[in-house]
């Protein structure tokens, strides 16, 4: 999730998804640690229809657009907790029978067992990827 979904997720957070209840960003952004990217942060949520200005300088409300946008960003970032898990058990599944087929390799070695070791590999790295650009 970048800066401005996170932005967004906990404006709509704080505000319940009401299109009238206002927000300092200069509060949310401190504590979120961005508070150096208040102006470039503020004009891009504003830009993108996702939040107007308040009636105080950095303050602002969500929109429809905007409350439309941090629920799909909610629901996005459910189902990517469950699309890593789902991954973790391949991963576990598969690298327990990495380790059977390396006791049957060091047992007595041959091409055709070092060759699905091979192909187990590339298969577990292919995984790992997978994980890792879900965080």
């Amino acid at each position: 999730m970048d800066v401005y979904h996170k932005i967004l997720v906990k404006v709509f957070e704080i505000t319940g998804g009401k299109e009238n209840s206002e927000v300092d960003l200069t509060d949310l952004l401190k504590r979120e640690g961005f508070y150096a990217n208040i102006e470039s942060i503020n004009d891009f949520l504003c830009s993108e229809g996702w939040m107007v200005a308040g009636s105080r300088k950095h303050t602002v409300r969500i929109t429809h657009w905007g409350v439309a946008e941090a629920k799909r960003t909610l629901a996005d970032t459910t189902d990517v907790g469950s699309v890593i898990a789902k991954d973790a058990e391949r991963l576990l599944k598969d690298s327990r029978e990495m380790i059977i087929m390396l006791e049957e390799f060091s047992a007595s070695a041959s091409k055709d067992k070092f060759s699905v070791i091979e192909k187990r590999f590339a298969e577990l790295s292919s995984i790992i990827s997978r994980i890792a650009a879900k965080f």
